[in-house]
């Protein structure tokens, strides 16, 4: 296949898929299209590079040409325009959702609830000269690693799931260096602007993230925004409880003599109403749960609206594993962490491309007339472009 036909196959699909063509969406985004329109048309070769048999910009120069070494230099120089077209691509999906949501009866509402998920993962990388590579700690493999640490925020609707901002975290020596905290407290925020424009109301939509991101700057942005916030409580924080100030980790040893309620196998709950001194009343569920070791742990879990039951509340955080799914899939099928790129702007490019290829996938699944698999999805768009 020569690559005008497989450019062609690319417009064709994005077109079906987004009903805007490729000039149009580049010319948006912001890069420089008036400068080699030829060039910048070659952009979407390597956002759709997981469905194809190449894994490199090197590979497919070898195999179409060496005129695809431009990919690299656009993908160094545009990270914003690259982070725009995500955003382009993605909140009208969004903005489909809160529609379908309000339009929907009690019945659909309850099974197309929108939640909205903050979380992080790692990826070790083994390159040289990659800038501000750092040193972290990956739990999951219990030792620290050489690599990089992103942000993912991610949009569930029932079965779909859209990626709407990846965002590649800095460590403290980078003029340019926020928290995790931080990127997470500007999502929401640039969020609520854009539902502001639209007319749309965030009142339904849950907002789950874990212990980390329980802090006062990201839960005062999801007040003022109107989120439904389900988090587990940091134990940094006290609470005012049965006059007194208490962390999450006092309140258990508070009530651990009290009766106990049943959650589900293995897991019993205690609901409390206490006040944070910033963002006032809240419901903390105290969860005591049966390990398959014999073991005994505790948790605290905190929720921002005081009429979410315990049920409610613990059900709702176990959805936030849906993003551990998204980043799992994100690794094995759309190359996220396979690329070796030494300029920080070419990665924080790549990581827009792995966002925007996963949200072709999703609007892939949601026109697809019966319910497919991620996996069968990227299949399909790969037959579907090189068959």
């Amino acid at each position: 296949m020569s690559v005008r036909t497989k450019k062609t196959k690319c417009s064709l699909l994005i077109r079906r898929l987004t009903g805007r063509t490729l000039r149009i969406l580049v010319i948006r985004a912001g890069f420089p299209y008036h400068k080699s329109p030829r060039q910048y048309h070659l952009i979407w070769l390597f956002i759709l590079l997981p469905f194809s048999e190449e894994d490199t910009i090197n590979e497919l120069c070898e195999k179409y040409g060496k005129d695809l070494r431009w990919l690299y230099k656009i993908l160094a120089r545009h990270p914003e325009a690259s982070e725009k077209l995500l955003r382009m691509l993605a909140m009208p999906l969004f903005f489909d959702f809160l529609r379908e949501f309000s339009l929907s009866d009690a019945t659909a509402q309850s099974r197309r609830r929108i939640r909205i998920i903050f979380d992080d993962t790692k990826v070790e990388k083994f390159g040289k000269y990659m800038e501000f590579i750092h040193k972290l700690y990956d739990h999951t493999k219990e030792r620290y690693i050489m690599g990089y640490n992103y942000v993912l925020m991610l949009a569930v609707s029932g079965d779909m799931a859209v990626p709407l901002s990846f965002v590649l975290w800095l460590p403290a020596r980078h003029p340019d260096h926020r928290s995790k905290n931080d990127i997470a407290r500007d999502e929401i925020i640039r969020m609520k602007k854009a539902c502001d424009r639209q007319g749309c109301d965030l009142g339904e939509v849950e907002l789950l993230f874990d212990s980390a991101y329980h802090v006062q700057k990201v839960m005062n942005a999801a007040d003022t925004a109107g989120f439904r916030v389900v988090s587990k409580a940091d134990n940094r924080y006290k609470f005012e409880y049965e006059g007194e100030l208490l962390k999450p980790s006092e309140i258990i040893e508070k009530v651990a003599e009290r009766q106990w309620k049943y959650l589900e196998k293995d897991h019993h709950y205690q609901r409390v109403i206490a006040r944070h001194h910033v963002y006032g009343k809240v419901v903390l569920v105290v969860r005591r749960r049966w390990l398959k070791n014999g073991k005994i742990i505790c948790d605290t879990l905190i929720s921002n609206k005081l009429f979410y039951n315990a049920v409610r509340i613990h059900k709702c955080y176990k959805r936030r594993w849906k993003i551990e799914m998204h980043f799992k899939y994100y690794k094995q099928y759309l190359s996220l962490g396979k690329s070796r790129f030494r300029k920080l702007g070419a990665i924080r490019t790549h990581l827009s491309c792995v966002a925007i290829t996963a949200l072709i996938v999703s609007i892939f699944r949601r026109q697809f007339p019966r319910k497919i698999s991620f996996l069968k999805a990227v299949k399909l768009i790969r037959r579907e472009l090189y068959d």
